[in-house]
């Protein structure tokens, strides 16, 4: 298949047109590896193949894997870069990095359209409204951000809502409240979903917001007085001393802005910094002048050079819904500048300048994101040295066969062996990969055994494991040597091999004396081979990561149990009668106030609850009288009565 091909790339590269396009390489598997774009496709593949160049090492790397060329032609260089990355988020080849965190880009909206809007938290802007920032757009929608992370967003919205008394629940809670909620009885709540507020004054609070989201609380303080004053004169105190609480805490936020210039525009600048084989990308967002978010990149730069790496990066950053700013300002000059302001023109509206000064206020600003991206890089290896040598360290206190790079953990949560669950959670060099937990309900085990029920979820799991392959260098199971015993069989009767198992449990010895008893309990790692348990510096760092995980693993089974003993505690018997859905649930419960009255309610008395039929009364009667209905109400003697005269003919 390899020769093949390999005959084949020949031809293939006396055949490229010399138009613009986007290039395909792909391997002896036809696996796409890299994708690119050039205005002359047949210069810049055959340049691959060419013994002088840029990039000696990255095409090195490159050219000895690639085994046929796929090619598209296009009428720009502006739909090539675009098709470009397309193909990076479709194949994900190994030789390009993909930008794969949109999501941590948060933005507050506030529909208009609303007749009681609030702000919410999306990840998503709608490319019809995106014209330009914190300005109302054409659909009636207002976004304000980006935030690089929903922490930030969050603590914003809780700023807000202390300062504001608007709404704080969701549409669906909104339409079905029929009386006032705790926050209108501590005054953070005017009470639009129960008409206590006109729609003209709660607009007034929405545009005092928006001026705050804006950052103009100059403007927003004026307002504020200029209303406290008039409240005062009218002789409405209370009113007056609400408005006086609103612009005391507003003086006294302390401004999140870290730089202020003097033009008011929207910003966002980038800084690059690399060692080795790694490259930190650093982004500043200015908004209005001053400085709201940073976010924070890392990448492996696959043996490519540093500015291509950023440019790459740069060329995918604002192709999905991401806020557009004015300017953008790049540490290194890029071929594809020209397309990408035609492009960020067109999302946004009007011009866009991409620029990469070389003095001035904006090289300053330049400055801060290169010195940013070191300092994030720096901190990032040191974290990273010190994962490693500690994963070294455990693998040589406790005897272990690999370094546990990969390590999952088992944790078992019941009561008296009632909504038994297990749960797996899996950490890669010291970090929790979430894409990676699992959640087991125990189907073998009725009694209270914590042992047959780790047999089981380990047995599944690790079953599961042979069909993909896919094993940890570490298993950590949460208990003593009973269950690391369990550990053990379930591994010798699979055969699985070159995988270390613990187990960690806390100690059962207790201090007789107050202060012992007060101690806390040391951590014990039971080893296969050792009769007696390791016990490690309680506040070293190899511990703290087994604690750690062995107490996320914990969290996570819990957290599933609850929430089994949850759905099994707010099951009514209403569930199980057929034709009874949520609504019809909720009208019942809303008409009679508790189960009991449904139960003892006469069929007249069923029958006039909202959304019930006739169908419906006499299901729900039948169910709660075993199939024998009362007469002793309108709807019954008329069921009654009807009975009769079909006996009669």
């Amino acid at each position: 298949m390899i020769k093949k091909e390999e005959t084949k790339l020949p031809k293939k590269l006396e055949t490229i047109p010399a138009g613009t396009g986007v290039y395909m390489m792909k391997d002896a598997r036809n696996e796409v590896i890299y994708v690119g774009k050039a205005k002359n496709l047949k210069n810049r593949v055959r340049s691959y193949f060419q013994c002088s160049g840029d990039e000696r090492l990255f095409i090195r790397f490159l050219v000895k894997r690639i085994a046929d060329i796929d090619f598209v032609l296009t009428d720009t260089e502006k739909e090539a870069l675009i098709l470009e990355n397309n193909l990076i988020k479709q194949f994900k080849p190994r030789f390009n990095i993909n930008l794969r965190d949109d999501k941590t880009f948060v933005s507050i909206k506030l529909d208009m359209n609303q007749k009681f809007p609030y702000p919410v938290i999306v990840r998503q802007i709608e490319p019809s409204s995106h014209k330009g920032k914190d300005s109302k757009k054409k659909n009636g929608i207002l976004y304000f951000g980006p935030y690089s992370s929903a922490r930030s967003v969050r603590e914003t919205l809780r700023y807000v809502n202390s300062l504001f008394p608007i709404r704080k629940c969701s549409n669906n809670v909104f339409r079905s409240r029929a009386r006032p909620c705790l926050y209108y009885q501590i005054g953070k709540c005017v009470a639009p979903c129960c008409d206590m507020v006109d729609e003209k004054t709660y607009k007034e609070l929405i545009n005092e917001i928006v001026l705050v989201l804006k950052g103009k609380n100059i403007e927003l303080l004026k307002v504020l007085r200029k209303k406290m004053d008039n409240a005062s004169k009218e002789m409405k105190y209370e009113k007056a001393a609400k408005f006086r609480d609103r612009i005391m805490a507003i003086e006294k936020t302390v401004e999140r802005q870290k730089i202020n210039t003097m033009e008011l525009v929207d910003r966002d600048v980038f800084g690059y910094y690399g060692q080795g084989n790694s490259i930190q990308i650093q982004a500043m967002f200015i908004r209005n002048g001053n400085l709201e978010d940073i976010a924070s990149y890392r990448f492996s730069t696959m043996n490519n050079a540093l500015d291509n790496v950023f440019r790459s990066f740069l060329n995918q950053f604002y192709v999905r819904t991401r806020f557009v700013p004015d300017e953008v300002i790049m540490p290194v000059e890029s071929e594809d500048k020209e397309i990408l302001e035609e492009l960020l023109s067109e999302k946004k509206g009007h011009k866009i300048k991409v620029v990469c000064p070389k003095q001035g206020e904006k090289h300053k600003l330049l400055e801060m994101a290169t010195k940013n991206a070191e300092n994030a890089f720096k901190i990032r290896l040191g974290a990273d040295d010190d994962v490693e040598s500690v994963m070294a360290s455990l693998k040589k206190h406790l005897g272990l066969t690999n370094i546990p790079k990969k390590i999952e953990c088992f944790d078992i949560s019941h009561i008296r062996g009632k909504q038994a669950v297990g749960s797996l959670v899996t950490f890669e060099n010291g970090k929790p990969v979430k894409s990676k937990y699992k959640r087991y309900k125990v189907k073998t085990v009725l009694q209270s055994d914590d042992y047959a029920m780790m047999y089981e979820v380990l047995m599944r799991r690790y079953s599961r494991a042979f069909r993909e392959d896919d094993f940890p260098d570490l298993t950590v199971i949460d208990g003593g040597m009973g269950q690391l015993g369990i550990g053990r069989r379930v591994f010798d009767e699979l055969g699985v091999d070159g995988v270390d198992v613990i187990a960690l449990a806390k100690s059962k010895k207790k201090g007789t004396g107050n202060a012992d008893s007060k101690r806390k309990l040391d951590e014990r790692i039971f080893v296969c081979g050792k009769a007696n348990p390791i016990i490690l510096n309680q506040e070293s760092s190899e511990l703290r990561l087994l604690v750690n995980i062995r107490d996320e693993a914990h969290r996570f089974a819990i957290t599933y149990h609850k929430k089994l003993r949850e759905k099994q505690y707010y099951e009514s018997p209403l569930d199980k009668i057929v034709g009874i859905g949520k609504v019809k649930k909720k009208n019942l419960l809303k008409h009679f106030g508790d189960m009991q009255k449904i139960r003892d309610a006469s069929l007249d008395e069923v029958g006039k609850v909202k959304s019930i039929t006739v169908k419906d009364a006499n299901t729900i009667y039948e169910y709660f009288n075993h199939g024998k209905p009362r007469l002793n109400d309108t709807v019954g003697q008329g069921l009654a009565q009807i009975s009769r005269e079909k006996e009669k003919n």
